[in-house]
């Protein structure tokens, strides 16, 4: 099995002190060269003579995880992945800050780490994996690629490719990779994630990183993972992951004894204009959502049997507010902050990717797909204007 972590370079790749001793100095260089299930057993010592540092954990993982693809008999590779899972964990529960290893930690380990695709390039992709696993690197790539041919619409052959060539440090081969995984499906967020990290490694391109990185959010937001790579670059670039703060008030409230009957819970402070200039606007967000529960739901969702949170719902409920607010001509200094950010993502055109990225619920992503599809730059363009805020400028 190819590494979780190998991607993902600068997190930890300069963290260790390969001087203390031979055996730390041996495990390092063979993990930093893919050769993993060599560093096995080093990491293994390792995490049993510090079981107080989280890191050894989390290379044992990754170690674990990569042999796990090298073993035949499935009770063993149970086993393998059930020390993975185990040694993921107590990385997690030392501090481990990677959200790799949260999703390692919380793995069935019954079920293969890599999905078992049926495909003319499967087997194709299992002998390259294991050649991965093992750091021979040149026989993975030819595999993977192999693998690919075999099924141009295999993710992750082209994904893999990529990532062989990366760690080669062959750049220009690794983005041609990842640029073919990403038109098999520009839906998922991996090939962006990782391309970032091969340009902010061997590229030494921030500002390109950065878009790459944005990208693999526009592609699932609500995937933990798919902010990894930004935050990992923050950190490097001092930059910030910070979205507009708009506190909302709670949503109408359906009485279950009166089906036909919406209850508004309004903050009587926010109607009081002297203490908040344009916070009477908020009593028209709850009234607009209340009209939602109703008629206006059928509306525009005939389709749909049941009333759920919608993006048009919320656009119409927060728009209202916004234009309020302007029409009293109000100082923008003299609004709160959620007010304030409100009305200059309602000026940018952007105030629906707020909705969809930064204030969804589980009813308003059902929306996002179809948001996604038409305006992708859009959503891009969000991100990096109002989300990550400093660090290198755009790249051109």
């Amino acid at each position: 099995m190819r590494g979780w972590i190998a991607a993902s370079f600068f997190f930890f790749a300069f963290g260790l002190s390969a001087g203390q001793n031979t055996d730390l100095s041996k495990a390092n260089s063979l993990y930093m060269e893919g050769k993993k299930t060599e560093a096995l057993p080093l990491y293994e010592e390792l995490a049993k003579e510090h079981p107080d540092q989280w890191l050894y954990f989390e290379r044992l993982a990754d170690c674990l995880a990569a042999k796990s693809g090298d073993v035949n008999d499935p009770a063993e590779a149970t086993a393998v992945r059930t020390r993975m899972r185990d040694a993921a964990k107590k990385a997690v529960e030392l501090g481990d800050p990677n959200r790799y290893l949260q999703v390692m930690a919380n793995i069935d380990p019954g079920k293969p780490l890599l999905p078992d695709f049926s495909s003319n390039g499967n087997d194709l992709l299992k002998e390259a994996e294991k050649a991965y696993a093992k750091g021979d690197f040149p026989l993975a790539m030819e595999k993977y690629a192999a693998a690919y041919e075999a099924d141009p619409k295999l993710y992750a052959a082209a994904l893999f490719a990529g990532d062989t060539a990366y760690v080669q440090k062959d750049l220009k081969t690794a983005a041609q990779w990842f640029a073919r995984a990403i038109a098999i499906d520009p839906d998922r967020e991996t090939a962006y994630r990782y391309w970032g990290d091969a340009i902010m490694r061997y590229g030494n391109d921030p500002a390109a990183a950065k878009q790459k990185f944005i990208d693999a959010i526009v592609a699932d937001p609500y995937n933990q993972m798919s902010w990894q790579g930004i935050e990992q670059w923050a950190k490097l670039q001092q930059a910030i992951i910070m979205a507009p703060k708009i506190d909302r008030p709670a949503a109408p409230k359906v009485d279950p004894n009166k089906p036909n009957t919406t209850n508004i819970v309004i903050d009587i402070n926010t109607l009081d204009d002297k203490k908040n200039p344009g916070g009477f606007a908020w009593m028209m967000y709850s009234m607009v959502r209340a009209t939602w529960r109703g008629d206006e739901f059928r509306k525009n969702f005939p389709d749909e049997k049941e009333y759920r949170h919608s993006l048009k719902e919320e656009d119409a409920a927060l728009s209202v507010v916004a234009s309020s607010v302007q029409e009293k001509k109000i100082k923008p200094n003299k609004l709160d902050e959620s007010l304030r950010n409100l009305v200059d993502l309602e000026k940018a055109g952007m105030l629906d990717c707020w909705i969809l990225i930064n204030g969804a619920d589980e009813g308003i992503a059902q929306d996002y797909p179809a948001y996604r599809k038409e305006h992708r730059q859009l959503l891009h363009d969000y991100l990096d204007r109002f989300v990550v805020h400093g660090g290198v400028g755009p790249a051109h």
